[in-house]
C-alpha cells in the first residue's frame, strides 16, 4: 500500500519534508520521520525549497546481498497557515533585493 509521505525509489526512498522559514534561512536541527523511526536533520543555514539531503542507509532495510537504501529529504519551506504579523512587519521593512525568477530567463 503506498505510504502517506514516503515514495520508494528501488531500494531508495524519497519525501518531502516541511521546514519553517526560520530553519531554511538560520539552518538547525529538524525531527524526520524514518522506517527506524525519527532522526534529527542538520539543515544547512540558506536552505531554499528543493534542497535535497540524504540520510545514508535509511532507504529500504538491507536484506540478502542487497545494501539498505538511502533516505532523500527534499526540504519544502513552508508558511505559517495563518498570517503571522510579525513576519509580514518584517517583509514590509525587509530591503534585499534579489531576483528569485533569475533562472527562468
Amino acid at each position: 500500500a503506498p505510504h502517506p509521505f514516503i515514495v520508494r525509489d528501488g531500494a531508495d526512498l524519497r519525501m518531502d519534508l516541511p521546514v519553517s522559514l526560520k530553519e531554511a534561512v538560520a539552518g538547525g536541527k529538524v525531527p524526520v520521520p524514518t522506517l527506524s523511526g525519527t532522526l534529527s536533520l542538520s539543515v544547512p543555514e540558506g536552505s531554499n525549497t528543493g534542497t535535497t539531503l540524504r540520510l545514508k542507509g535509511k532507504g529500504v532495510p538491507a536484506h540478502g546481498k542487497a545494501e539498505a537504501g538511502d533516505l532523500y529529504v527534499r526540504l519544502v519551506v513552508t508558511l505559517p497557515d495563518k498570517p503571522d504579523p510579525d513576519l509580514k512587519a518584517f517583509v514590509d521593512n525587509w530591503t534585499a533585493s534579489y531576483d528569485p525568477r533569475a533562472r527562468l530567463k
